[in-house]
Protein backbone atom coordinates (compact mmCIF):
# COMPACT_ATOMS: atom_id res chain seq x y z
CA UNK A 1 0.00 0.00 0.00
CA UNK A 2 1.33 3.24 -0.78
CA UNK A 3 0.87 6.57 1.15
CA UNK A 4 2.62 9.90 1.18
CA UNK A 5 3.84 11.03 4.12
CA UNK A 6 5.76 14.75 5.33
CA UNK A 7 8.25 14.39 8.01
CA UNK A 8 10.01 17.57 9.15
CA UNK A 9 8.21 20.10 6.04
CA UNK A 10 9.22 17.28 3.32
CA UNK A 11 6.91 15.22 1.09
CA UNK A 12 7.92 11.53 -0.26
CA UNK A 13 6.11 8.65 -1.36
CA UNK A 14 6.24 5.19 0.45
CA UNK A 15 5.06 1.59 -0.30
CA UNK A 16 4.63 -1.01 2.67
CA UNK A 17 4.25 -4.24 1.40
CA UNK A 18 4.94 -8.04 2.93
CA UNK A 19 7.10 -10.64 1.62
CA UNK A 20 7.54 -13.87 3.60
CA UNK A 21 6.18 -12.51 6.60
CA UNK A 22 8.48 -9.39 6.60
CA UNK A 23 7.43 -5.82 6.16
CA UNK A 24 8.75 -4.44 3.10
CA UNK A 25 8.86 -0.33 3.04
CA UNK A 26 10.21 1.37 -0.54
CA UNK A 27 11.29 4.76 -0.42
CA UNK A 28 13.21 6.17 -3.29
CA UNK A 29 13.94 2.84 -4.77
CA UNK A 30 15.59 1.98 -1.68
CA UNK A 31 14.12 -1.44 -0.14
CA UNK A 32 14.38 -2.40 3.95
CA UNK A 33 12.95 -5.40 5.00
CA UNK A 34 11.72 -5.50 8.74
CA UNK A 35 10.15 -8.08 11.09
CA UNK A 36 7.49 -5.85 12.92
CA UNK A 37 5.53 -6.85 15.80
CA UNK A 38 3.08 -4.72 18.03
CA UNK A 39 4.22 -5.50 21.73
CA UNK A 40 1.14 -5.66 24.50
CA UNK A 41 0.68 -1.85 25.08
CA UNK A 42 -0.53 -1.29 21.81
CA UNK A 43 1.74 2.12 20.59
CA UNK A 44 5.28 -0.08 20.99
CA UNK A 45 7.08 -1.72 18.15
CA UNK A 46 9.76 -4.22 18.24
CA UNK A 47 11.54 -3.65 14.88
CA UNK A 48 14.06 -6.24 13.50
CA UNK A 49 16.43 -4.68 10.93
CA UNK A 50 19.67 -5.61 9.39
CA UNK A 51 19.62 -8.30 13.01
CA UNK A 52 19.48 -5.63 14.92
CA UNK A 53 16.30 -4.62 17.33
CA UNK A 54 14.58 -1.21 17.52
CA UNK A 55 12.06 -0.13 19.71
CA UNK A 56 9.40 2.04 18.05
CA UNK A 57 6.47 4.34 19.75
CA UNK A 58 3.90 4.97 17.11
CA UNK A 59 1.05 7.30 18.85
CA UNK A 60 -1.72 9.36 17.33
CA UNK A 61 -1.18 13.19 16.71
CA UNK A 62 -3.37 16.23 15.51
CA UNK A 63 -5.12 15.68 11.91
CA UNK A 64 -3.85 12.62 10.21
CA UNK A 65 0.07 12.82 11.91
CA UNK A 66 1.52 10.35 14.33
CA UNK A 67 4.00 10.89 16.84
CA UNK A 68 6.80 8.40 15.69
CA UNK A 69 9.31 7.86 18.60
CA UNK A 70 12.41 5.59 18.67
CA UNK A 71 15.67 6.12 20.80
CA UNK A 72 13.95 9.02 22.37
CA UNK A 73 13.56 11.12 19.46
CA UNK A 74 9.93 11.68 18.30
CA UNK A 75 8.90 13.18 15.06
CA UNK A 76 5.56 13.56 13.84
CA UNK A 77 4.74 12.07 10.82
CA UNK A 78 1.47 13.41 8.72
CA UNK A 79 0.28 10.29 6.59
CA UNK A 80 -1.92 10.17 3.72
CA UNK A 81 -3.33 8.47 0.95
CA UNK A 82 -1.30 9.33 -2.79
CA UNK A 83 -4.61 10.37 -3.83
CA UNK A 84 -5.19 13.26 -1.43
CA UNK A 85 -2.34 15.07 -3.13
CA UNK A 86 -2.97 14.30 -6.39
CA UNK A 87 -6.67 15.93 -5.09
CA UNK A 88 -4.75 18.86 -3.71
CA UNK A 89 -3.18 19.45 -7.27
CA UNK A 90 -6.06 19.67 -9.34
CA UNK A 91 -7.96 21.88 -6.73
CA UNK A 92 -8.06 25.99 -7.78
CA UNK A 93 -5.05 27.74 -6.64
CA UNK A 94 -7.81 29.98 -4.73
CA UNK A 95 -6.17 29.48 -1.34
CA UNK A 96 -7.68 29.84 1.78
CA UNK A 97 -10.29 32.29 0.42
CA UNK A 98 -11.98 29.68 -1.62
CA UNK A 99 -12.76 27.50 0.93
CA UNK A 100 -12.27 23.90 1.25
CA UNK A 101 -13.03 20.57 1.30
CA UNK A 102 -12.00 18.68 3.92
CA UNK A 103 -11.45 14.85 2.63
CA UNK A 104 -11.20 11.56 3.68
CA UNK A 105 -6.74 10.59 3.76
CA UNK A 106 -7.73 6.83 3.25
CA UNK A 107 -10.22 4.50 3.33
CA UNK A 108 -11.98 3.88 6.55
CA UNK A 109 -14.93 4.59 9.07
CA UNK A 110 -16.19 8.21 10.29
CA UNK A 111 -16.21 7.88 14.07
CA UNK A 112 -17.42 11.42 14.76
CA UNK A 113 -18.51 14.58 13.01
CA UNK A 114 -17.67 17.62 15.28
CA UNK A 115 -19.06 19.99 13.58
CA UNK A 116 -22.41 21.13 11.98
CA UNK A 117 -23.58 23.10 9.10
CA UNK A 118 -23.36 27.09 10.28
CA UNK A 119 -20.65 26.29 12.81
CA UNK A 120 -17.88 28.72 12.55
CA UNK A 121 -14.64 26.53 12.53
CA UNK A 122 -10.58 27.62 13.43
CA UNK A 123 -7.65 26.72 11.54
CA UNK A 124 -6.35 23.75 12.85
CA UNK A 125 -10.08 23.04 14.68
CA UNK A 126 -11.09 19.19 14.38
CA UNK A 127 -14.45 18.86 12.00
CA UNK A 128 -14.26 14.97 11.78
CA UNK A 129 -12.72 11.16 12.99
CA UNK A 130 -11.87 8.63 10.40
CA UNK A 131 -11.10 5.24 11.76
CA UNK A 132 -8.47 2.97 9.86
CA UNK A 133 -6.41 0.35 10.39
CA UNK A 134 -7.70 0.29 14.04
CA UNK A 135 -6.40 3.81 14.48
CA UNK A 136 -8.58 6.81 14.84
CA UNK A 137 -7.26 9.86 12.69
CA UNK A 138 -8.56 13.41 13.77
CA UNK A 139 -9.27 15.37 10.73
CA UNK A 140 -8.86 19.51 10.27
CA UNK A 141 -9.55 22.57 8.56
CA UNK A 142 -6.51 24.03 7.18
CA UNK A 143 -8.37 27.15 7.28
CA UNK A 144 -10.91 29.08 9.10
CA UNK A 145 -14.49 29.69 7.71
CA UNK A 146 -17.86 28.43 7.98
CA UNK A 147 -19.07 24.84 7.46
CA UNK A 148 -21.32 24.98 4.97
CA UNK A 149 -22.24 21.56 4.20
CA UNK A 150 -21.62 17.92 6.17
CA UNK A 151 -21.50 15.59 3.63
CA UNK A 152 -21.07 12.31 5.65
CA UNK A 153 -22.70 10.66 8.66
CA UNK A 154 -21.39 9.05 11.48
CA UNK A 155 -20.56 5.26 11.08
CA UNK A 156 -20.59 5.56 7.43
CA UNK A 157 -17.82 3.85 5.00
CA UNK A 158 -15.58 6.51 3.32
CA UNK A 159 -13.31 5.92 0.49
CA UNK A 160 -9.71 7.57 0.29
CA UNK A 161 -10.22 11.52 -1.02
CA UNK A 162 -14.30 11.06 -0.13
CA UNK A 163 -15.14 14.83 0.53
CA UNK A 164 -16.42 14.92 4.37
CA UNK A 165 -16.92 18.58 5.08
CA UNK A 166 -17.20 21.51 3.08
CA UNK A 167 -16.09 24.57 4.68
CA UNK A 168 -16.49 28.41 3.16
CA UNK A 169 -14.47 31.44 4.21
CA UNK A 170 -16.31 33.61 6.94
CA UNK A 171 -17.43 37.09 5.49
CA UNK A 172 -16.19 39.59 7.03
Amino acid sequence: MKFWITIDGRDSEVEFTTEGGKLVLEHKGRKMQADFRKLPDGEVYSLLVDGRSHEVRVSPAAGSSLDVTMRGTTVPVEVRHPLEKFLQSTRPNGGAGAGEVVTAPMPGLVVAIKVAAGDAVAAGQPVAVIEAMKMQNELVARHGGVVSDVLVQERASVSAGQPLVRIRPARA
